[in-house]
């Protein structure tokens, strides 16, 4: 142990420590089967480690060494069946061995350390990535940071991206030093004490150097829309939200202010109150309150004042339900809790207090002209008897609900403003959560908590993280930094990236290539191997002299994703490193729920003519309704493509059953079909549905393929459509396994001899975009229906495909629609 340096020994013991505890917290998690937040600490873990493996290799020990290649092998085996999500078998891990393994080497450590150890100064560095913390914060917070240092004998550095040498170790700060400030070569420091913490998309290559190297206290938890849906995701607490839809369209808007006539309009990306509307709906007019500036707009000026103003910028505005919360004068008001960790790193409160704005305003926002008041006088003025309750019942909610946002963000938060209200039925809802709020009226206070936490994650050597701000690496990653590759030259020009598969260069890149020329954009195409995320840099593929080269080029400005994995496990990273730029398609991957389609297309009231009287399969029962209702059936899977699992059933006679599933064709009487059918039920989740005759004059099944996408206006327009004939029964078989395709216009005209049919699928698919783009919040430039035509010539949609549609012989005419959105989404952006 002598080889050991002194500084490391407590350091490294500390960091056991923590380990620990994470593995305890681990534990539970993957009793109670939480995969997310299982990965999440699991990760914490296996960084921890990491951070003192040196140390361990460094020591004499041989039990230390054993005790660290017992750890290793545990980590690799919880990693191992945490890809399968064995559960079972993760919890039987950490019991049994990775716990035994870091108490044992906890107490080889503490043995190893004796006498006193000497105390090494701490340095703080407060950094802000584009500017000198100096010049970003407030001059009474930074006066507040250098007493509350001195008084807990610790240094402080002052310095920005440009300030750092990453080769040298070497820092060019600003201190203060005998009363005045000084530019000083400093050392890098013990910890970072980050001020406006931004997603990686965000972060300068600097920074993310700096994260590599030391530890930092804040990491970002998204705008006002990403923690919403976080909330959402994990259901505590997310009764607490008010009701709100992000601004997509005007659609969006008017459903919503149907249900709610007393609106908020917030940028999503807006800090201190800014741009901040107040809309009441009063018969055909609208009152609309920016601030104290009242206008009353008609039905079309209203429209007018939409486009321009919140739709502008698409998807930058949510619209949120008004919460009545204003004192006894008619004065808004919230409630502001301000939440940091301490020196031991335990949540507190460091001050709550209400925000009262002028009676004449919406906000109660302090940066906009408002007031503050004392918390407690202002609960009894406002709730009398009540107001006690209300105030300890607050106070409980803004550490339980920090500590929760806390868990679901890895532990790696520091400090958040909580925006809370008290309606008037005494109901607490969550405005939203700030990451770097203000502090005005405590900046002791504050730099109180922040010096000492900062000295907490210096001394026990914590290196926190969250799914914010991690990268990857893998076999076959893109390095930059080892790379021969050559740059790209380009000049000014929208730089289009397109995400595909590695195994996936298709007809479509090339056309792609040949559009974005002509439009006067640079375009390549890049896998998710091609991404070097610590550099921020890709391996792009341009299209040049007819051939692919590859060349190192800056993310792009926009993206054409073909690669449609958003959600999948194993691709979460790449989505999450990519989140600030805009991309053609928010929708997840795989195979949308055909239950959740239809009842959404259902719920609407507008397309009813159009859907197949359908229904979920709860019981046998419930298919047999419908076959007796109907005769012929069709039974689907909820999830599922290509027709797999699909089911043709025809009630022929009494007890007679026709089934087929693809080329397989079978007869049933109905205790076998019944039998038959109770255990395919057992499978999944299953959709029963009328069977609509739709067959050529030959008798061969066929439907109608619509591929629909946005083009540089953001409109809906078909880019194909076309009839797909299979030689199966019931299903239609891909060009692959023998089906085939026509021209439209053709087909129809030979098997129907109506031109309205074109007509009315064109109508259908149309609305039905229209329909579904304002159903969810994630916006998509891209979905192909599949068509039905009964013997009267009526149309339904068999199916919604928002996931990658196939493309067969015209990838122009899809290029032609996905470059030009994709420049538009830039320009909009």
């Amino acid at each position: 142990m002598a080889t050991l340096k002194e500084k490391k020994l407590p350091q490294t013991l500390n960091i056991i420590d923590t380990l620990i505890e994470a593995t305890d917290h681990f534990s539970g998690l993957s009793k109670e089967k939480n995969f997310n937040q299982s990965v999440y600490i699991f990760s914490s873990i296996v960084d921890g480690f990491s951070a003192i493996e040196k140390t361990l290799t460094s020591t004499q020990s041989e039990s230390i060494h054993k005790s660290k290649k017992n750890i290793e092998r545990s980590i690799h085996l919880i990693a191992k069946q945490m890809e399968q999500g064995n559960f079972l078998k993760i919890a039987e891990v950490v019991q049994f061995s990775l716990m035994p393994q870091l108490r044992e080497l906890r107490w080889t450590f503490e043995a190893g350390i004796s006498g006193e150890q000497v105390a090494q100064p701490i340095t703080i560095g407060v950094y802000s990535s584009r500017a000198n913390p100096r010049v970003a914060y407030p001059e009474e917070r930074i006066n507040a940071y250098i007493e509350e240092a001195e008084r807990q004998g610790v240094g402080l550095i002052f310095f920005s991206s440009d300030d750092v040498d990453v080769e040298n170790r070497q820092i060019k700060a600003d201190a203060f030093k005998d009363n005045q400030w000084q530019k000083i070569d400093a050392p890098f420091p013990d910890v970072i004490n980050n001020i406006s913490p931004s997603s990686r998309i965000q972060q300068s290559r600097v920074e993310r150097k700096l994260r590599r190297e030391l530890p930092f206290t804040s990491f970002y938890v998204g705008n006002k829309y990403h923690l919403p849906k976080k909330l959402v995701k994990y259901r505590k607490y997310a009764d607490l939200l008010v009701p709100f839809k992000v601004c997509k369209n005007e659609n969006v808007i008017h459903d919503f202010m149907q249900d709610n006539k007393i609106v908020v309009f917030k940028p999503i990306m807006g800090r201190r109150g800014e741009n901040i509307f107040f809309v009441e709906k009063r018969g055909n007019r609208y009152s609309v309150l920016d601030q104290k500036k009242e206008q009353v707009l008609g039905t079309e000026k209203f429209s007018e004042w939409i486009s321009k103003v919140i739709l502008k910028n698409r998807n930058s505005y949510m619209i949120q339900h008004y919460i009545q919360a204003r004192t006894k004068e008619g004065e808004p008001y919230d409630i502001r809790a301000h939440v940091q960790k301490n020196g031991e790193g335990k949540w507190q409160l460091t001050r709550i207090y209400p925000r009262i704005g002028n009676r004449q305003s919406i906000l109660s926002n302090i940066s906009r002209g408002g007031r503050t008041d004392n918390f407690e006088v202002l609960l009894k003025e406002q709730f009398g008897k009540d107001g006690l309750q209300y105030g300890e019942e607050i106070r409980k909610l803004a550490i339980d609900l920090t500590k929760h946002l806390d868990k679901i963000h890895g532990l790696a938060l520091d400090e958040l403003g909580l925006d809370l209200a008290i309606d008037q039925n005494g109901r607490f809802w969550l405005h939203e959560v700030n990451n770097g709020p203000q502090s005005t009226f405590h900046e002791t206070e504050r730099a109180s908590n922040t010096i000492a936490y900062a000295t907490y994650i210096a001394k026990n050597g914590i290196v926190n993280t969250n799914e914010s701000d991690k990268g990857t690496t893998s076999k076959g990653q893109f390095n930059a930094l080892v790379t021969d590759l050559e740059w790209a030259n380009l000049d000014n020009r929208y730089r289009i990236g397109m995400l595909v598969n590695e195994n996936e260069v298709e007809n479509l890149a090339v056309a792609c290539a040949y559009v974005a020329k002509y439009e006067g954009v640079d375009f390549y195409y890049f896998s998710p191997r091609d991404i070097d995320f610590g550099e921020m840099l890709i391996r792009g593929h341009f299209y040049e002299d007819k051939e692919w080269v590859t060349k190192i080029v800056e993310y792009p400005d926009a993206i054409y994703d073909r690669l449609r994995l958003r959600g999948m496990q194993g691709y979460k990273f790449v989505y999450e490193e990519l989140e600030d730029i805009p991309f053609t398609n928010e929708f997840f991957g795989n195979s949308i729920s055909k239950l959740e389609v239809y009842d959404k297309l259902t719920s609407t009231g507008k397309i009813d003519d159009a859907i197949i009287p359908y229904q979920k399969v709860d019981r046998i029962k419930d298919i047999f309704k419908f076959i007796n209702k109907y005769r012929k059936v069709i039974l689907k899977p909820e999830v599922g493509s290509f027709a797999k699992g699909v089911h043709f059933i025809e009630k022929q006679d009494i007890d007679d059953f026709f089934v087929a599933v693809g080329e397989h064709e079978k007869y049933y009487n109905e205790v076998s079909i019944r039998n038959y059918l109770r255990k395919l039920i057992k499978q999944g989740t299953f959709i029963v549905q009328e069977y609509i005759e739709t067959r050529t004059l030959e008798g061969q099944p066929f439907d109608i393929r619509v591929h629909m996408m946005k083009g540089d206006n953001g409109e809906w327009s078909i880019v194909n459509s076309y009839p797909r004939i299979g030689f199966y029964y019931a299903v239609i078989s891909s060009t692959s396994k023998g089906g085939y395709i026509g021209e439209l216009s053709g087909f129809l005209d030979r098997n129907f001899s109506s031109k309205k049919i074109k007509e009315d699928i064109k109508f259908i698919t149309l609305r039905c975009s229209e329909i579904f783009d304002n159903l969810y919040d994630e916006h998509l430039s891209e979905i192909a229906f599949d068509i039905a035509i009964d013997k009267e010539m009526k149309v339904y949609i068999i199916e919604v495909n928002v996931n990658k549609p196939g493309i067969i012989y015209y990838d122009f005419e899809v290029a032609k629609h996905a470059i030009p959105y994709a420049i538009s989404l830039v320009e909009k952006n």
